[in-house]
């Protein structure tokens, strides 16, 4: 009997360490960084090229980071679009209309007047596994905060698989966010987060009856 619970134990070990090998992620905080700080965050212009069929389109990416952040982060989420109308309604610039480096600097120029953080998705695709990173960086100076890493073996290249890491990142910062408080602090921030996300559910409930696009109901909200 023991010697079948050790090979039982042995097998779920081999798995277990099998599915850490395959799927990985990291995430750093930078020294300093007050991602408590953090209420709206905005999404910046990704780097990425689509290589493969089932890819997504560049504008479908942006608009996909947006749409996930929005339901999976319990910070208020802008969308590229919403940032680039802003920029044109205040300075007259469209961004849209600039070459990207130029659109980028125009950006970092004026982001800080509607959110306090901006992230930006980069998608590594050249190899048979991508690799996906996310840099949060501060509106008003661009300094890296916070970046979240991850890469598995097993991941194929289409929108379904980025939409679960999207997801996965914006749930992660806000993780990192209520770890870097105080227990006490932690607690009240930890209860806020999952009052948003109990709102969330209900939302998505209501969709799910009404048979509702559940992003125009949030975007409602």
């Amino acid at each position: 009997m023991a010697k079948k619970f050790f090979v039982a134990m042995t097998i779920f070990m081999t798995m277990f360490t099998a599915s850490i090998a395959l799927a990985a992620f990291e995430e750093k905080v930078e020294e300093g960084a007050n991602l408590v700080a953090v209420q709206k965050i905005a999404v910046a212009m990704p780097n990425y090229y689509k290589v493969e069929e089932n890819e997504p389109e560049f504008q479908d990416l942006i608009k996909e980071i947006y749409l996930s952040g929005k339901l999976a982060s319990t910070l208020e989420v802008l969308s590229y679009e919403e940032i680039a109308s802003a920029i044109r309604r205040d300075t007259g610039i469209d961004i849209y209309a600039l070459e990207t480096p130029e659109a980028e600097k125009v950006y970092n120029q004026n982001i800080s007047r509607y959110v306090d953080a901006y992230v930006v998705m980069t998608i590594a695709n050249g190899n048979k596994n991508p690799w996906l990173s996310f840099n949060v960086c501060n509106a008003a100076n661009q300094k890296l905060m916070y970046t979240y890493n991850y890469q598995s073996r097993l991941m194929v290249k289409n929108t379904v698989n980025y939409k679960k890491i999207i997801e996965a990142f914006f749930n992660r910062f806000d993780t990192a966010t209520a770890l870097s408080l105080s227990k006490e602090e932690r607690k009240k921030l930890q209860k806020k987060q999952n009052e948003i996300r109990k709102q969330k559910r209900r939302m998505s409930e209501d969709t799910y009856k009404t048979k509702k696009n559940k992003v125009e109901m949030v975007r409602k909200k």
